[in-house]
């Protein structure tokens, strides 16, 4: 389905957020100025604004100015704007630090119960989309392989085949989605994924929940390594 004009608005809007068009703890241009800029309607502008609320980039006041708010009350379940975000905090690897922690509660018991529950069909799933990781690797493809990424952690909760952990995880996905794409950027950290979801395949196709654990302890904990390594800025600066 292709998305609304509003949506359109809506996206170019908090790209300008971002870009520092529109910079924090300003007020938005008003409905005319905007409705030219992108030349739709007062309404197109109203609905794109009112559809940025939920994500609180946007104070929206009646019969005031629209301001940006500050980046520390931005939504941190939006993959949009988690670097944007991160970026801003006195230390920027907070908040990937804290998706990782989520990342543990969760996925190491969905890990455990896919090792336990798992057919023939999931095994069939988790080898197939390692595989075009490896490919998208070989490649350079980084959206491919991000994209296999991604979806072998979901085949992985399809073989524990538990709603409620589920329903746990998926606000988290866009969050997820936006790491994937920035960390899958750098060759060592896609090398050093591929080894570690190779472990969990292993573990997985043998039936062995503890081993499975194991693995994704150590795959997790191999990310947080690489995040520090590759995406702190303090170290990026000290090579």
């Amino acid at each position: 389905m292709r998305p609304g004009r509003a949506d359109v608005v809506a996206e170019q809007l908090l790209d300008l957020v971002l870009d520092g068009t529109f910079p924090i703890g300003g007020p938005l241009p008003s409905e005319s100025e905007l409705a030219a800029r992108f030349g739709v309607s007062r309404l197109t502008v109203r609905e794109a604004i009112r559809s940025l609320v939920p994500t609180r980039v946007l104070d929206v006041q009646q019969g005031r100015s629209t301001l940006v708010n500050p980046a520390g009350m931005w939504s941190p379940l939006d993959g949009r704007l988690l670097l944007a975000r991160s970026r801003t905090e006195g230390d920027p690897l907070l908040l990937l630090r804290r998706l990782l922690e989520a990342r543990r509660a969760v996925e190491v018991a969905i890990v455990e119960l896919a090792a336990v529950r798992r057919d023939d069909s999931h095994l069939e799933r988790l080898r197939t989309l390692h595989q075009k990781m490896l490919d998208g690797h070989a490649r350079g493809d980084v959206a491919a392989t991000a994209e296999a990424d991604l979806a072998f952690h979901t085949a992985l909760f399809e073989a524990a085949d538990n709603v409620f952990l589920d329903a746990l995880f998926e606000p988290l996905s866009s969050v997820l989605r936006a790491m994937r794409e920035e960390t899958s950027a750098v060759p060592d950290f896609r090398s050093h994924a591929l080894d570690r979801h190779a472990a969990i395949l292993r573990a997985v196709e043998a039936g062995d929940p503890v081993r499975a654990r194991a693995a994704m302890e150590a795959h997790l904990q191999q990310t947080e390594e690489d995040v520090e390594r590759y995406l702190d800025p303090a170290a990026l600066g000290a090579r």
